[in-house]
């Protein structure tokens, strides 16, 4: 199993349709009684020396489908755009252009499909062969083995460190590295991590990836992460029509990016979901201050209001924006 992961891990994964899921529970915490799902799918390509290019639709919940956002990110490698609703959004040229000028660089090249710096092989131990399955339709093998939580940590971190700012470019925004200190925490609090991999039998190419991890918050770190006690995270992500030949292009009208964050702040590059305030810790539906902030519908309101009317209609503009703070 070892040589097996070995050689799928260094396969080309240079064109894909992906589908992603993903499952986060959060325990000790009123009005988070459902767990906050994620589902993302769309194509993808690699391109060397800029912006890979993708269009993935996304939905995030946290409860019912009144509660569901969906968004969506779209580059085309030139251009990089955020969809809300069934409206698209353009991110500043300049900072795309800038973005791929020092990915062309020999120290963003580090940042692209062929250099990323990210092996995913040495998270992966303890492998076990657990039979054949299908998956989108080929036939794989399953190999399952536990996650090394220090390893994946450290160099996503690295990773985020040294490409996030570019690569975020494209997805509408990126995280902040982690301390030291806070990669220690987050690692303690992480219990039975499993991961599982799907090989193709014929081409030897990873076809799934999952995983699974369960948190725990020592009682003493409680009060200061909101009174969250613990939770899970799951997740997987499948690969199909790999390396073919995806075709991805640009939206056919789209309005500037600044228009929606003036508008919405930086949640709407979240797709919409408030999941986090000044502590840290998401207020539960109903809490107070809830009313202040736009709601869901009010989101997608605001989005099928600017479709209907003209760029240059500054009235519309005015009355669209009016939605978001309709009582």
């Amino acid at each position: 199993m070892q040589d097996l992961l070995d050689r799928a891990f260094q396969r080309p994964l240079d064109s894909m349709d992906i589908e992603l899921e993903a499952e986060i529970s959060v325990d000790g915490i009123e009005g988070f009684d459902q767990p906050i799902r994620i589902r993302a799918s769309g194509p993808y390509r690699s391109n060397e020396g800029k912006l890979p290019s993708f269009d993935l639709d996304l939905d995030l919940s946290a409860g019912g489908p009144a509660s569901t956002v969906s968004t969506g990110r779209v580059s085309t490698g030139d251009r990089a755009f955020v969809k809300f609703g069934e409206t698209f959004f353009e991110v500043d040229p300049d900072e795309v252009s800038q973005a791929n000028r020092e990915l062309d660089s020999e120290s963003g090249g580090r940042c692209t499909r062929r250099g990323i710096g990210i092996d995913p092989r040495p998270w992966v131990e303890n492998a076990e062969d657990q039979g054949d399955e299908q998956v989108a339709g080929v036939a794989t093998t399953h190999v399952s083995g536990s996650l090394d939580v220090d390893r994946m940590l450290r160099d996503l971190n690295e990773f985020v460190s040294r490409c996030g700012g570019l690569l975020g470019t494209a997805a509408g925004g990126a995280p902040d590295p982690l301390s030291q200190r806070d990669l220690d925490k987050v690692a303690q609090v992480l219990n039975d991590p499993s991961f599982d991999v799907y090989v193709g039998k014929d081409d030897g190419i990873v076809r799934r990836l999952s995983a699974s991890v369960n948190v725990n918050v020592p009682q003493e770190d409680q009060e200061g992460v909101g009174g969250i006690e613990g939770g899970s995270l799951r997740f997987s992500i499948e690969f199909s029509d790999v390396n073919g030949d995806q075709q991805i292009v640009a939206p056919a009208s789209s309005r500037p990016l600044s228009e929606l964050t003036s508008q919405l702040g930086a949640g709407a590059l979240s797709g919409g979901l408030d999941l986090g305030s000044d502590d840290g810790v998401a207020d539960p539906p109903g809490a107070e201050g809830d009313s202040e902030e736009p709601a869901v519908d009010d989101f997608q309101n605001y989005a099928d209001c600017l479709d209907r009317i003209d760029p240059d209609d500054t009235a519309g503009l005015a009355r669209c924006s009016a939605l978001l703070n309709a009582p």
